[in-house]
C-alpha cells in the first residue's frame, strides 16, 4: 500500500479573506474537484463517520524565504501553497482523474482565482516507511496548526458519562497515549502492515513515551468554521519535546514510534486534520 500527497502551487494576485480558517476552504476545494468525477464518493467521504481516507494542510503563503500559514485571510499579492494526501489508491486514482479533467490552469480561492503555477506528486510506500524507521529515542514536533485530541467518555478515568451529550471531549495538550492511538489506528487503517498494536499502545500508555519538555511553550487558538455560527474548534500549536526513558525503551516500539510520527507528516494529527488542523513537523534527535 502506498499514499499519495499533491502539493499544490499558486499566485494569488489580491489578498484574499477567507470566510473562516482557510483549512476549512481547501476542504471544500478537494470535494469541489472531487464531485466533477464521482460525486457518489464525494458525498460518501463526506458523510462517513470512520477513519478519513485523506488529509490536508491549510493555505501557505511565502514572503522572501519566509512562510505561514493562512487562518483567515492575507492582504498582499504572493505565491501560496496547500497540500492534500490521499490514502487509498482508489481515491488518489479518481482525484488524479479530476485534475486531468478541469484542463483549467486556475483554482478559486473565495471570489479569486488564482493561477496554478505547479501541482507536484509524492508517492510513498508505507513498507518502506516501516523498513527505514530508526529506533529513535528522543525527539520534537512542532505543531504547526491548531492541533488537539478526542478522549471517549467511556475510556475517561474519571466517568461521569450519563446524561453526556457528546461521546468524547476535546484535550488541547499533547498527551502521548492520545496522540500514538490516534496514529496508530490510522497506520493500522490505510497501511496494510500488521503490527503488534495492542501491545504498541499498552506500551505507550504504561510510560513507553514521555514528555520531555516544552522549549517556547505551546498556547491555544480558537478558529471559527462559520462566521456567523457558533460552531468552532481550538487547537494548540508549538514545539513539543518527547522521549522514550532508558528502562522501558524497545527497539521494536521505538522503530515503530519513528515510521508513525514520519507518517504523520502526511495524515496530520488529532481532530479536524481533514481541515488542515494537526499539521506536524517531526525532527527526530537521535
Amino acid at each position: 500500500m502506498r499514499l499519495c500527497q499533491l502539493t499544490f502551487r499558486l499566485v494569488a494576485n489580491n489578498g484574499v479573506s477567507f470566510q473562516s480558517f482557510s483549512g476549512f476552504a481547501i476542504r471544500g476545494l478537494f470535494f469541489d474537484l472531487l464531485k466533477r468525477m464521482d460525486e457518489q464518493l464525494a458525498l460518501t467521504l463526506h458523510s462517513q463517520k470512520s477513519l478519513a481516507p485523506y488529509s490536508v494542510t491549510p493555505l501557505e503563503i511565502s514572503y522572501g524565504g519566509y512562510s505561514r500559514f493562512i487562518y483567515n485571510r492575507f492582504d498582499k499579492p504572493a505565491p501560496v501553497q496547500f497540500k492534500i494526501s490521499l490514502f487509498e489508491p482508489g481515491i488518489s486514482e479518481v482525484f488524479t482523474r479530476a485534475l486531468l479533467s478541469t484542463g483549467s490552469p486556475t483554482m478559486r480561492l473565495v471570489n479569486t482565482e488564482a493561477p496554478v503555477t505547479g501541482i507536484s506528486v509524492v508517492h510513498q510506500d508505507f513498507e518502506k516507511i516501516f523498513e527505514e524507521a530508526r529506533p529513535v529515542k528522543r525527539f520534537e514536533v512542532v505543531f504547526r496548526t491548531p492541533s488537539y485530541f478526542r478522549r471517549s467518555i467511556s475510556t475517561s478515568p474519571n466517568k461521569v458519562s450519563k446524561g453526556v451529550k457528546s461521546p468524547y471531549r476535546a484535550v488541547l495538550l499533547p498527551e502521548v497515549d492520545l496522540m500514538f492511538r490516534n496514529l496508530a489506528r490510522l497506520w493500522r487503517r490505510f497501511s496494510g502492515i500488521s503490527f503488534e498494536y495492542k501491545e504498541y499502545v499498552d506500551w505507550v500508555s504504561g510510560g513507553g513515551i514521555t514528555l520531555a519538555g516544552y522549549p517556547k511553550g505551546i498556547r491555544t487558538i480558537r478558529v471559527y468554521e462559520h462566521p456567523k455560527s457558533n460552531k468552532w474548534a481550538a487547537g494548540f500549536i508549538g514545539r513539543v519535546r518527547f522521549s522514550i526513558p532508558k528502562d522501558l525503551f524497545s527497539e521494536k516500539y521505538a522503530k515503530f514510534t519513528d515510521a508513525l510520527m514520519r507518517f504523520a507528516e502526511y495524515s496530520n494529527v488529532g481532530g479536524n486534520r481533514t481541515a488542515g488542523f494537526g499539521v506536524i513537523k517531526y525532527l527526530p534527535k537521535d
